[in-house]
């Protein structure tokens, strides 16, 4: 009895992993398929399950593939990389010595610009404020005149 049960679910097991490997057949890119042409690999598992699906996964598939079905994703580290083995912290600066001077140089030259800027900025502003003063006694010249007149 418990023989016949178990077949109902070895029944399911093997459905399911023919239906991975038609999955992952189709899925994989032509290139990396090993020993067969990808439409050979196919019409084998469609035609063949049981066997085909297991002559697929041990012959047919790309040898560091994940479980994944199409996955090629096997370039992937197999450990993180530390930060201080990024390549943008590395031992050689990519500034050296010279290049740092002329920035410093650059830098000097900018800082001066604004400070040439910011001092005839301040040279117009006063004269804006004489300016504004002047219209203002102006002003008040005039309105004392309106009104000594009336």
């Amino acid at each position: 009895m418990l023989l016949f049960e178990a077949e109902g679910v070895v029944l399911l097991v093997l459905l399911g992993f023919w239906i991975w490997a038609i999955f992952d057949c189709i899925s994989t890119d032509g290139a990396v398929i090993r020993n067969l042409p990808k439409g050979v690999w196919l019409i084998l598992v469609l035609l063949l399950p049981d066997i085909g699906s297991l002559a697929w996964l041990l012959l047919g598939r790309p040898q560091n593939a994940s479980w994944r079905p199409g996955s090629t994703d096997y370039a992937a580290p197999r450990r993180p990389i530390a930060i201080e083995d990024h390549p943008r912290y590395s031992a050689t600066p990519s500034v050296t010595d010279r290049r740092s001077a002329e920035l410093d140089r650059k830098l000097e030259q900018w800082e001066a610009e604004q400070r040439a800027k910011a001092a005839e900025l301040d040279h117009r502003e006063a004269e804006l404020r004489q300016r504004e003063l002047e219209l203002r006694e102006q002003d008040i010249e005039r309105r004392e005149r309106e009104l000594g007149d009336s």
